[in-house]
This record gives structure tokens, C-alpha cells and sequence, in this order.
């Protein structure tokens, strides 16, 4: 098969607008679970359609023997929405190439790292030589946009027989440079929340309420100073009761291979870095919880004045999690924390939007070794462990029920503007990825367990 032939699948499903968020796109979303499963039934797999609270996952699987290892392949075919448009340099769904990049919302994220195990996948059956020694199956969701809601259900049901594995691969992570490979070894946890503080039943006048109404806008400000110290700690009593410090060996490694804060500042989108003092930069950006307001709203926003006493104020906060820390009870202790603020006679409501486990793999077990020995063969750069400081809702949830490694490996680049205006992938590693996994699944039954 040539570069061609690799490459024709993706351009075709990356004109696909699978958005999940928005319901006008579910006939899009159907198009693009029977293009894969088109795909798949190509390559000689059975299908399945799985259903999902919001969009249905796609399931495949080819089995080869049932003696030999078999490998349970994930990627989510949902994409973010392309807005603002008007930043775009291509139309998001007119898949274009320039200079050895693809522009295309989901080309990163993820549509063309899957599409690098199912190109693979397919070179490895279409070999005259001999058949693959390895069974492999594939969960392809459609709600990792919107949090993945489904995959839990999913695991419970299907934990046991359908989704029966040796090993989990993923690749919907990141590449520290263009030359230097990276297994993603870490993940963040997740728990989003919304705060709303009433103190009246509609908005005031400022002038004949102010001074003896309470302003939410200023209670919820207050609440948001209170939730973080100055030295950048979270002031939330129990909250890094459980959290599980990172070995030294893992800890150097991550600090031997980070880029130094200011070449961070330098390089990508931030003015300075901040944080816990008392912590490295490694440490902060994948060992360590955090706390962010992710939107606030309240009063009058418009241009001009409007001289009122807002009747509430609401603020969306998420917290970062890490290994050990539950979301159940990070939730909890939030709740308490905000209810010991704000004024008994306020009325407050906080909500819990989204919630996920964190992940840390399993790095002692051989078939580390060999993801090492596929990436260094193809790239003829040793690989490095490096984390990712967001969440893959999909990832502790399967390692918990599945009880098997997952392998975290990803293609995308810095500048990838993955979830922002003119997402793009390199055709290089595309191209690369199929070579690396070509090469992976091939000695995965070598693997002495």
C-alpha cells in the first residue's frame, strides 16, 4: 500500500463534521460511524454498533487465534466545534494540505491518530507473507468531546467478553518535538463544577438598594480568593490527603527531558508560569492537583453602563486531579468548602458537571519495552516518558475494569491547535505511526508476560 493509498481514508472521513455538542450534527455523526465501519468491514473485521447516551461507539474486531495476545485499539471520532470560523486560513472540513501539514478540525484530535492503527492494521493483514500474529479489536467513541459519558456503562457491560484484552493502545496525546518520540505515562483526573450564588430574585438598583443589598458578584469573587493560598496551594481542608507522590526515578525523568519554565514561556502562550512554590515545574504540570476558573458571569456585560446590583453570579471551576484522589470526594470537600464561605442567609447552588479518574501506567511491564524498541527503530530517537496534564475519561476507566497496561503513545505536535482554529497534523508522523505500530503489532506476540 502506498503513502496514497494511507492517506486517501482520512482526507475522506476528515470532511465529516462529527461535532458531539451539538444536536444538528447527529446525521453527520451517524455518516461517520458507517464510514468506519465500511472501513473495517473491508478489512475483514465484525462490527458492532454500541449504544451511547448521547452518540453510539463504534466496535470492531478481527480475531486471528484465540491463543494469541490480542489488543484493544481506542480513538473517539467526535471532533470540537470549529467556531470562530473566521480564524481559519481553510474551511475546517475541506481537508488541505500545506507544507507536510494537514489542516482539518480532528486531524489531530483525533481522527488521524486512529486512522494510524487502522492504516497499520491493514498493511499488516494485506502482507502476502503471513497473517498477524495478534488479535486486535477497536473502540471508536463518539462522546470524548463531551466528557465520554457512556464509557463507563460500556466497561461494566462489555468488560468481561467484548472488550477481553491484553493491552490497551491509545494515541491521543502529544510529541514533545517533531524528532522526539513520547510515551505518555500519566494522566490527570477531572471534576467540573458550577457555582451559582443568589442574594435577591431579580437585579437591583444600585442606587436605591446599594449599601444595604449584598452584591453575589462580590461574595463569589470572595469565594474564588478563598479557594487558593498565595503560594499557589489549594485551600480546601482534605484535599491532598490522598494523593500518591511520584517515585524519584519517574520524577528525574520527567525534569531530565521538561523544557526549563522560561524556554516553556518562550515557546508557548503564556506571560509566566505560577503555581505551588515549593514545587518543580515537572511536579506542577503532571504530579500536582489544581484549581481554575474556567468562566465567570454575572450582572450587566454589554457595552456601556448599567448601573445594578446583580441578583446572582456564577462561576464554572474544574479541578485537575492526580493518582489516588477520588472525584467523588474532591467534590464533597469542594461543596463543604464553598457552603463555609458564602453567607448562610445566600442561597447556593453547586453542581457537578463532568468527573474522571486519573491514570498512571504500569511502566515496569515489557510491553513498555517494546513501544521503546518500535518508536526508536522508526524515529532513531530513544524515546522519553513524558505526562499529559489533561484527561482521557476512557483511559482509567478500561485500566480499572480491564486490569491490563494501557500504552499512551501520540503524534500530535506543538501547534497542532488541537480544539482551536486551524487544527492541523504532520503528514510525517501519520506516515511514521503507521510504521511504528506496523512494527509494534508485529512482536506483540513475542512478549514474555
Amino acid at each position: 500500500m502506498n503513502k496514497h493509498a494511507d492517506l486517501m481514508p482520512l482526507l475522506e472521513l476528515l470532511k465529516i463534521p462529527s461535532i458531539s455538542t451539538q444536536e444538528k450534527y447527529k446525521p453527520a455523526m451517524k455518516r461517520t460511524r458507517e464510514f468506519l465501519v465500511k472501513e473495517f468491514k473491508s478489512m475483514g473485521f465484525e462490527t458492532k454498533i454500541l449504544k451511547g447516551m448521547t452518540h453510539d461507539a463504534v466496535f470492531a474486531q478481527l480475531t486471528v487465534d484465540r491463543l494469541l495476545p490480542t489488543v484493544l485499539i481506542y480513538g473517539h471520532y467526535d471532533v470540537q466545534p470549529p467556531e470562530p470560523l473566521e480564524e481559519w486560513k481553510t474551511p475546517p472540513f475541506e481537508p488541505k494540505i500545506i507544507n507536510d501539514y494537514i489542516y482539518a478540525r480532528g486531524s489531530a484530535d483525533n481522527k488521524g491518530q486512529f486512522m494510524i492503527h487502522i492504516m497499520a492494521v491493514r498493511k499488516l493483514i494485506e502482507r502476502s507473507d503471513k497473517r498477524p500474529k495478534i488479535n486486535f479489536k477497536f473502540l471508536i467513541e463518539g462522546e470524548e468531546e463531551i466528557g465520554s459519558p457512556s464509557v463507563e456503562s460500556l466497561a461494566k457491560k462489555y468488560a468481561k467478553d467484548l472488550f477481553k484484552c491484553d493491552y490497551v493502545i491509545v494515541s491521543d496525546t502529544s510529541m514533545l518535538n517533531k524528532d522526539q518520540p513520547v510515551i505518555s505515562v500519566c494522566l490527570r483526573g477531572l471534576v467540573c463544577t458550577e457555582i451559582c450564588i443568589e442574594t435577591a430574585k431579580n437585579d437591583l438598583h444600585s442606587g436605591s438598594w446599594g449599601g444595604i443589598a449584598d452584591n453575589p458578584a462580590i461574595i463569589l469573587s470572595r469565594v474564588i480568593s478563598e479557594l487558593k493560598r498565595k503560594d499557589g496551594s489549594i485551600n480546601i481542608r482534605g484535599f491532598y490527603d490522598d494523593i500518591n507522590t511520584p517515585s524519584e526515578e519517574l520524577l528525574a525523568h520527567f525534569k531530565k527531558n521538561q523544557s526549563s519554565e522560561k524556554d516553556f514561556v518562550k515557546n508557548e502562550q503564556i506571560f509566566y508560569t505560577a503555581g505551588e512554590e515549593r514545587h518543580s515545574f515537572a511536579e506542577r504540570k503532571y504530579f500536582r492537583p489544581t484549581l481554575d476558573v474556567n468562566g465567570i458571569y454575572s450582572g450587566y456585560t454589554e457595552k456601556g453602563s448599567k448601573t445594578v446590583i446583580p441578583c446572582c453570579a456564577s462561576a464554572k471551576i474544574s479541578m485537575r486531579l492526580v493518582p489516588n484522589q477520588n472525584p467523588e470526594k474532591i467534590y464533597k470537600l469542594f461543596q463543604k468548602r464553598i457552603k463555609e464561605i458564602v453567607p448562610k442567609q445566600a442561597k447556593v447552588t453547586i453542581t457537578a458537571e463532568t468527573g474522571c479518574l486519573p491514570y498512571i501506567a504500569p511502566t515496569n511491564h515489557p510491553v513498555f519495552g517494546l513501544i521503546i524498541q518500535s518508536l526508536k527503530k522508526i524515529y532513531k530517537s530513544e524515546p522519553v516518558y513524558n505526562g499529559c496534564g489533561g484527561s482521557i475519561g476512557f483511559v482509567p476507566i478500561m485500566a480499572k475494569a480491564l486490569k491490563v497496561p494501557v500504552i499512551m503513545v501520540g503524534f500530535e505536535l506543538p501547534g497542532s491547535n488541537i480544539h482551536a482554529p486551524n487544527e492541523n497534523f504532520s503528514l510525517s508522523n501519520y506516515y511514521k505511526g503507521i510504521k511504528v505500530f506496523e512494527d509494534f503489532y508485529s512482536h506483540v506476540h513475542e512478549i514474555d508476560n
